[in-house]
């Protein structure tokens, strides 16, 4: 993909920030004056390759131009899973990273620093996808599912609804394959799937001898769910905020630009090329984002979904209560109203 950077790229990063720093400040000076004069160069670590619709917002915003006008010069770099980005950005080999709330969650219970500030979708836009002897959650039962990681958003969510019947993790095993679900399912490897909506459609379209079919929308069964956003170290938020307001300013110009539906080509245009998937299920895809809500108001993090998404995470046994955060040890609101200031003043 033409700019979609892979993990390959990410281990240069972490050889660069060993070596320099870290923060992906180190060579700022260089790369920004490459990119675009004093521009301040940023890291951002994204979840996925190649990435769902869901997470072309930052790359839109490089294509319209949004993050050169607030003056930052950004490198998205693409990974196998949230946990692997929100990893990268406490190394100190990025500066941001593309996070599942439940991982942030999760991460920060366990004494990690990072607070999140912004986001590309607060809502799930996610299915369980199975192979068809599945028809609901019992069926399950000793079989293997796929999964990313333990603690990573497709293996919380799997949790999530294997435990709505009653299931253990003891009654299940999974099966670890990020990024290739529907190859899994195809070849028997494993029974069930959380895929993005695209992504969805995209492997029953890719395996369609394999009969996969989607058995529940998991935006439905869990709508106070929150799903993800931008998250980074506390101490790159206090060291480059300016930075961040800016790269938070730009995104917001994107979102705007992006649920503007006179501009659904231009988004497709960015969407088809950073995915790799078709234009038409880019397409209904997009419509969907624009029927159901699913692109953010305001900063993205409304406290009752990220308490909600909070407690859920205890009560799957992930967290124990008394090290439960609180949404102030989350989320950073002023980082989103300094942006919108800074957004409303060039919009």
């Amino acid at each position: 993909m033409r700019r979609v950077a892979t993990a390959a790229a990410f281990g240069a990063l972490l050889f660069t920030a060993a070596c320099g720093g870290g923060g992906g400040g180190g060579d700022a000076g260089s790369q920004g004056a490459e990119g675009g004069g004093d521009r301040e160069k940023l890291i951002v670590s994204m979840p996925v390759i190649p990435p769902n619709f869901v997470h072309v917002m930052p790359w839109v915003a490089q294509d319209q131009g949004f993050y050169e006008k607030f003056g930052v010069d950004v490198e998205l770099v693409s990974l196998d899973t949230g946990v692997t980005a929100l990893r990268g950005a406490e190394a100190g080999s990025a500066d941001i990273a593309a996070v599942p709330t439940p991982t942030l969650i999760n991460a920060v219970a366990q004494g990690g620093s990072a607070k999140a500030f912004y986001t590309y979708s607060d809502k799930l836009d996610v299915q369980m996808v199975t192979t068809p002897e599945i028809g609901g959650c019992e069926d399950l039962a000793g079989k293997v599912v796929g999964v990313d990681e333990v603690g990573g958003f497709s293996e919380v969510l799997t949790k999530l609804y294997y435990t709505s019947c009653g299931l253990t993790q003891e009654d299940v095993t999974y099966g670890n394959f990020p990024g290739a679900e529907g190859q899994a399912m195809a070849q028997g490897q494993s029974v069930s799937g959380v895929l993005h909506i695209d992504e969805a459609q995209g492997v029953m379209e890719q395996f369609p001898d394999a009969g996969l079919k989607s058995v529940v929308n998991l935006w439905d069964v869990v709508p106070d769910w929150h799903y993800a956003g931008f998250a980074a170290p506390e101490s790159i938020l206090t060291e480059r905020r300016d930075a961040i307001v800016a790269f938070t300013a730009a995104n917001i110009a994107a979102n705007r630009f992006m649920t503007d539906t006179a501009n659904k080509e231009a988004v497709l245009d960015t969407a088809e090329e950073v995915t790799g998937l078709s234009r038409e299920i880019l397409s209904q895809t997009y419509d969907t984002f624009i029927a159901d809500e699913l692109f953010p108001d305001d900063n993205g993090y409304p406290q009752e979904m990220v308490e909600f998404t909070a407690d859920q995470q205890v009560q799957l046994g992930n967290i124990t209560e008394d090290i439960k955060p609180t949404y102030e040890d989350l989320v950073d609101t002023t980082i989103y109203d300094d942006a919108l200031a800074l957004y409303e003043e060039k919009p």
